[in-house]
């Protein structure tokens, strides 16, 4: 992960996810208040109460007092998350998180709202959050180094690295790419990690990067699509594969690269480890999101949205 995207500063939003999924006043003029993704036609696992032994000085205890989560969103990184026309949220991501949190609501017993966040990318995957939002729904690919500042839920997606190169490029392979060319990526991705040596993640197959890499780190993966569009020239983007797919068929002038992922890795949510304890949380949402693995629901929502499963672990 991650990101093609545009962010603004923290623009809360609210939804309220009751028994269905509806939408909630927000307290921003300009910000719609509802997420878009309806519920998948197929009934939820019932999840057991744990209201009675919530602690309330833990992160769940504090949502169910406040009877709301806020979680950091992206509104320009479709398929997984964006604004729609009307100013509701979308894709992939956010009806992940509109669909676990009905579901926490039924487990402790209480309905609890969403309030959408928009934080830059790195402020995310840096930890110390200091309390100014709950939980990271929004492809945080796991890797060793988030894992020092975040607490990872068991995963709901498998992200795959892709490179493109501009239409009109002669570049087929990666191997072209080596000695000096310039690619933009998204700053403190795993893209950028990935070409400047430093990804750490458990993927035999996770290929080599170019030699010698001129990389741009623009703050969001969709703000080296935009400098495309404005004619920007680079040898190559690196990103994801679905956000990439997604581009072409919006009519970006690049090609994605054929072969094999350069990476594949595992995507979860993400708390901070410097908050509020955590482990009841962690606990709760690992049983909500292997029941939506189990339940068809997030199969459901990736074809939905992206055309395709990505909920299976590759060889799994």
């Amino acid at each position: 992960m991650h990101r093609l995207a545009s962010r603004a500063a923290l623009l809360p939003a609210l939804v309220l996810v009751l028994a269905a999924c509806t939408g909630g006043a927000t307290p921003a003029p300009s910000v719609a208040a509802s997420a878009a993704a309806t519920a998948p036609s197929s009934a939820p696992s019932a999840a057991p109460s744990v209201a009675p032994s919530i602690d309330p000085n833990s992160l769940l205890g504090k949502i169910v007092a406040a009877g709301k989560i806020r979680i950091s969103t992206d509104p320009n990184y479709k398929p997984f998350s964006f604004q729609n026309p009307d100013g509701t949220y979308d894709g992939f991501d956010n009806a992940t998180a509109v669909e676990a949190v009905k579901r926490l609501g039924t487990a402790v017993g209480k309905p609890i709202q969403i309030e959408w966040m928009t934080p830059s990318w790195d402020l995310i995957t840096a930890g110390g959050w200091s309390g100014r939002w709950d939980i990271s729904i929004g492809s945080m690919s796991v890797t060793i180094g988030r894992a020092k500042v975040v607490d990872f839920v068991d995963p709901y997606y498998y992200d795959s690295g892709a490179v493109a190169v501009p239409k009109d490029s002669t570049v087929q392979s990666l191997s072209e790419l080596n000695g000096g060319k310039t690619f933009c990526v998204g700053a403190a991705t795993t893209y950028e990690q990935w070409l400047t040596g430093t990804l750490e993640i458990v993927d035999p197959d996770k290929l080599p990067a170019p030699t010698d890499p001129q990389v741009t780190s623009l703050p969001t993966d969709n703000e080296c699509v935009q400098a495309v569009q404005s004619g920007r020239k680079f040898d190559a983007i690196v990103a994801n594969a679905n956000g990439l797919a997604d581009q072409v068929k919006d009519g970006l002038p690049i090609r994605v690269l054929s072969g094999p992922p350069i990476f594949t890795v595992s995507v979860a949510f993400a708390l901070d480890k410097s908050g509020p304890d955590d482990k009841s949380l962690i606990e709760v949402l690992n049983g909500i999101v292997n029941d939506m693995h189990s339940d068809g629901t997030l199969t459901t929502l990736s074809n939905k949205y992206l055309q395709k499963d990505v909920t299976m672990k590759p060889g799994g």
